[in-house]
C-alpha cells in the first residue's frame, strides 16, 4: 500500500493510503492500531474522510489527531479495530 504522509496544523497527521472508499460512505471515526516497523503498537482514533482532488478524483484520507510524523514512521501499518 502506498501512502503520502503530511502534518496539517489543527488536523494532525494525515495519511493518504491508495485504497478506494465507496462514494456512499460518509466521514467516520474509528479505533485503529498503529503497528510500527519495530513491532511496537499505538492505539489511536482515526477520522476517515473521502475528499476530492483535481485531478485525481476522490481519495481516502486518514487523520490521526495527536500524532506527528515521528510517531508513525515509514513502514508502519494501520489496522482498524
Amino acid at each position: 500500500m502506498s501512502k503520502a504522509v503530511s502534518m496539517l496544523t489543527g488536523r494532525g497527521l494525515v495519511l493518504v493510503p491508495d485504497l478506494p472508499l465507496p462514494h456512499d460512505k460518509h466521514n467516520s471515526v474509528c479505533a485503529v492500531i498503529v503497528e510500527r516497523p519495530g513491532g511496537t503498537r499505538l492505539s489511536a482514533e482515526a477520522e476517515l474522510r473521502l475528499e476530492h482532488f483535481r485531478p485525481g478524483g476522490y481519495k481516502l484520507m486518514v487523520y490521526l489527531l495527536g500524532f506527528d510524523e515521528a510517531d508513525v514512521p515509514v513502514g508502519s501499518k494501520i489496522w482498524k479495530v
